[in-house]
């Protein structure tokens, strides 16, 4: 018996390893092509507003989508009450982060004499409350061992995501052809792993749950 548990989980392990690289290699090769085609079209100014901006949203996006998911995957015993309470968690922080976001956005655009950048900042912060959700279904993912759903999920992303920024920007709307591209995939990624993964959150939510995974989420999130 135990014998077989080795096995199968051997079989299981290296089954995710081969799932997980393909997936990486699949959203790269897509990435650079469509790359090297918004590029041909895009002005650089295009991309130096969204460097600027992606660097903000990246720093509130370790707050969002780090620490409590790892604690999920940590955790032998996660439950639905666990999974629940930090969706539910990750959703209010989300949600606190975008409305400073939305108020700070201004005063960026102001240092860096670019005032586009006030409505990209608003816009594709909008990516938060989606990376708070996307988080938890990596979680879940994860500690299933079940990553062919993340091959799916990233690829239908990253393609559909690719063919919408290369119409926008073949059409001329600049910056936001990128921005569009950004908010596609993870809105593509998100719904299609809502569709494909069984776990979806209960009305529950335990604050001394929450307290245990904080205690050991806040070290990862601090790291």
């Amino acid at each position: 018996m135990d014998n077989n548990v080795t096995k199968n989980l051997t079989q299981k392990t290296i089954s995710s390893i081969i799932w997980k690289f393909a997936e990486r290699i699949g959203a790269q090769v897509v990435t650079l092509l469509v790359s090297i085609i918004l590029a041909r079209i895009l002005l650089p100014e295009d991309y130096g507003i969204i460097s600027i901006v992606t660097i903000v949203i990246t720093i509130l996006n370790v707050f969002v989508s780090s620490g409590l998911g790892t604690a999920l995957i940590q955790k032998k015993t996660s439950d639905q009450l666990d999974f629940s309470t930090v969706f539910y968690s990750g959703i209010v922080l989300s949600l606190i982060l975008y409305g400073i976001l939305f108020f700070i956005s201004k005063p960026i655009a102001s240092f860096y004499g670019n005032e586009q950048i006030t409505w990209v900042l608003r816009i594709m912060g909008l990516r938060l409350p989606l990376a708070a959700i996307n988080s938890v279904q990596q979680a879940y993912v994860a500690k299933k061992m079940i990553f062919r759903k993340f091959f799916f999920a990233t690829l239908i992303g990253t393609i559909i995501s690719g063919v919408v920024g290369i119409i926008m920007a073949y059409n001329g709307y600049g910056v936001w052809a990128l921005v569009a591209q950004y908010l596609t995939n993870v809105t593509i990624d998100t719904l299609v792993l809502f569709i494909i993964v069984k776990w979806h959150p209960s009305f529950v939510f335990s604050f001394g749950r929450f307290k245990r995974l904080i205690s050991y989420g806040w070290k990862l999130l601090v790291s």
